[in-house]
């Protein structure tokens, strides 16, 4: 029986890395960006419809999201299931925890400074209007707004969760995936820190053809902090609405 566990991150803090570097053991999978919050989503918003209010089978409507989060992973051969997504709003906790029957989720936080993200979004993808593509991802339902919000509702809520900063993982990547194995209460792993192969899990890679710029792509001969300075890739305005949002 598959045991799950939660990633809670911002985009542009070595998600991928992470991955790569615990997808080489046998016994675990940290999964890309799910699609599984977005599904749960809607099917919530099925609860509105009159054709469900018109007959609220709510034990055969539990059942569905169930089974679709069962079945979405039933090809991972690995025994623990990291699924990385904005699971820390307080809308996917409460499924978790009553429909799903996970009590006690075990969340690992990955963090990244906000305006590092930013910066390095702008530094890669290279938009014509940076200000218009800083607001997109800051939204509530963009892409670094809506898993900061979930990160910082999992603190706030005082579920069992760690940090890994971005820092300590490319500087320290041993010790810190030793304190995830000691947190998850998994044995540890004699992993490779050079020489790895692109991230997959499921058997899959990324397919960043198509994204505007390979986001998924890491140096895999070795690991090394991606030195950054924010001022070279956002302006200042941008820099002074998004610098006190850290957790």
């Amino acid at each position: 029986m598959k045991k799950y566990f939660f990633l809670n991150s911002l985009p542009r803090s070595s998600n991928t890395l992470l991955g790569t570097i615990i997808n080489q053991n046998p016994q675990v999978s940290i999964t890309a960006n799910t699609i599984l919050t977005d599904v749960f989503l809607q099917l919530l918003k099925l609860k509105n419809d009159e054709i469900y209010q018109n007959f609220p089978d709510e034990k055969s409507y539990n059942n569905i999201i169930k089974n679709v989060f069962n079945n979405y992973y039933k090809d991972y051969q690995s025994k623990f299931i990291i699924t990385r997504g904005p699971w820390g709003t307080p809308l996917n906790l409460l499924l978790l925890k009553t429909i799903l029957g996970i009590k006690k989720p075990k969340f690992i936080i990955l963090y990244r400074p906000v305006l590092e993200c930013l910066a390095s979004f702008i530094r890669i993808e290279k938009p014509l209007d940076i200000e218009l593509k800083c607001h997109q991802l800051m939204d509530s339902n963009g892409m670094i707004g809506k898993n900061l919000w979930s990160i910082k509702n999992t603190i706030e809520s005082k579920e069992d969760y760690i940090i890994v900063n971005y820092s300590d993982l490319v500087n320290n990547p041993k010790n810190q995936i030793n304190k995830i194995y000691k947190f998850l209460n998994i044995d540890t792993f004699k992993h490779k820190f050079e020489n790895f192969n692109q991230f997959t899990a499921n058997e899959i890679q990324y397919n960043d053809d198509v994204l505007t710029a390979e986001l998924h792509k890491i140096k895999t001969d070795k690991i090394e902090m991606d030195e950054i300075k924010i001022e070279d890739y956002l302006p200042s305005n941008i820099i002074k609405e998004y610098s006190d949002l850290d957790i």
